[in-house]
């Protein structure tokens, strides 16, 4: 077992699975390379240091750091709930009051609705998983009622803060049937911070629901992003993210979705730019256990300085899941001659009527394409963000908000120097 959990304090909320996340933490193993999942991103590093879950309360807008905006996306008119260190903040959030909304910190929640919320199995399976499951912290829970539609998103936003810091996130959504929500899951870390931020996210779609998720990470300091989402889908319902990679020394992004129903439609893209020595991983599952379900997934990535990438798309279409339509594709450019990519999509069928593809490329800049644009006037900087711009454009094309794909996009500039 790794020594640095003995730092670790769990909160009194959630007895049950916290007890239950204990007991398996010691029989997981801590990842290595020889496990498939882990190949390409060790945690050695992690596994051997000491960290501390944030002890004390929240510290308000005095106590926030003065470099960061409490409010990521200041031109997106949005509801918010706002977390330092795993602590809610509530003088800094703004949660929507309505007829048929629930939003309030996960730690507000009665102990029952607390035993019957999260489906997901992942700190059965992963050790990662225990240790959010058995130490988890606060969160965001947002019920969303039988045809009701919130009117503005949720942005969480979620502060690391300080030096050898342990944060435990855990986040609840469910979606009625007809309902619809967008969810925003915003990680910012300071210059100084180092540590690990290990966060869940776990929605239910119901039949007939749409549930948006947009998830950017922009974390500066020596960080450990660890993040696994869960999402089900029940009959005709629609799900769309987006997973967007500022910033993050050590990032890894997990995605499971699963069709629990007929008719279901799932949309998920993403982007990264890793520079540096810096580390993306995205992990992605798509299981379509019933029939007719749609799915299309596309992630793009360039790789810069030293910086490694890692993709690992799987599709399962189950034998019940005929007449499925699932789309993927991973498309990569290795910017310097010091960087590298590791990308695996997958395809598992097991049924007979299905239409599936998927492909994955891996190149670097069309010399062509910056020789031709550079002959037309622009110098090598401008012609190469052109270039890098019409590359992701058809990801940060998709968020269905204008305001926040130009904060994205605005950050990705300022980060690369783009002209």
């Amino acid at each position: 077992m790794s020594k640095f959990t003995q730092n670790f304090t769990a909160p009194s909320h959630g007895v049950e699975l916290r007890s239950e996340a204990l007991s398996l933490i010691d029989s997981l193993p801590v990842p290595t390379r020889r496990s498939e999942r882990w190949k390409y991103s060790s945690v050695s590093k992690l596994a051997n240091s000491t960290l501390s879950t944030h002890k004390g309360g929240a510290v308000g807008l005095e106590g926030w750091p003065e470099e960061i905006n409490p409010n990521p996306i200041p031109e997106l008119d949005a509801y918010r709930v706002v977390f330092r260190n795993g602590v809610y903040e509530p003088t800094l959030s703004d949660l929507p009051i309505a007829d048929g909304i629930v939003c309030m910190p996960l730690s507000s929640i009665s102990e029952d609705l607390a035993r019957t919320i999260f489906n997901n199995e992942y700190h059965k399976t992963e050790w990662v998983g225990a240790l959010n499951a058995a130490y988890f912290q606060d969160g965001l829970y947002l019920h969303v009622s039988k045809n009701i539609k919130l009117d503005r998103s949720i942005v969480v936003h979620h502060l690391t803060d300080g030096e050898n810091v342990a944060n435990f996130p855990r986040h609840y959504v469910r979606i009625e049937e007809g309902g619809e929500a967008d969810v925003v899951v915003w990680s910012n870390a300071t210059e100084k911070s180092s540590g690990m931020c290990n966060s869940l996210f776990e929605a239910s779609v119901a039949p007939n629901a749409q549930l948006f998720l947009e998830k950017i990470t922009n974390e500066a300091g020596d960080i450990y992003s660890l993040a696994h989402d869960f999402i089900t889908q029940e009959a005709n319902s629609r799900f769309k993210a987006h997973t967007f990679t500022i910033k993050g020394s050590w990032v890894r992004n997990e995605l499971s979705i699963v069709s629990v129903g007929k008719g279901t439609d799932s949309i998920f893209n993403g982007a990264y730019m890793p520079c540096g020595s810096e580390h993306v991983d995205n992990h992605t599952t798509m299981d379509h256990t019933f029939p007719d379900g749609t799915s299309s997934e596309l992630y793009r990535g360039i790789m810069y300085g030293k910086s490694t990438g890692v993709f690992n798309g799987k599709v399962f279409v189950r034998p019940d899941a005929q007449r499925t339509n699932a789309f993927q594709q991973n498309t990569n450019i290795v910017a310097d001659r010091g960087a590298s990519i590791n990308a695996k999509p997958e395809l598992e069928i097991y049924a007979d009527d299905v239409k599936c593809a998927h492909g994955c490329t891996v190149g670097q800049f069309d010399l062509e394409a910056l020789f031709y644009l550079q002959s037309r006037g622009l110098d090598e900087n401008a012609a190469r963000t052109l270039l890098v711009e019409a590359f992701i454009a058809d990801v940060l094309s998709s968020v269905p908000s204008k305001e926040l794909s130009d904060e994205i996009k605005r950050l990705y500039s300022e980060r690369h120097l783009w002209s």
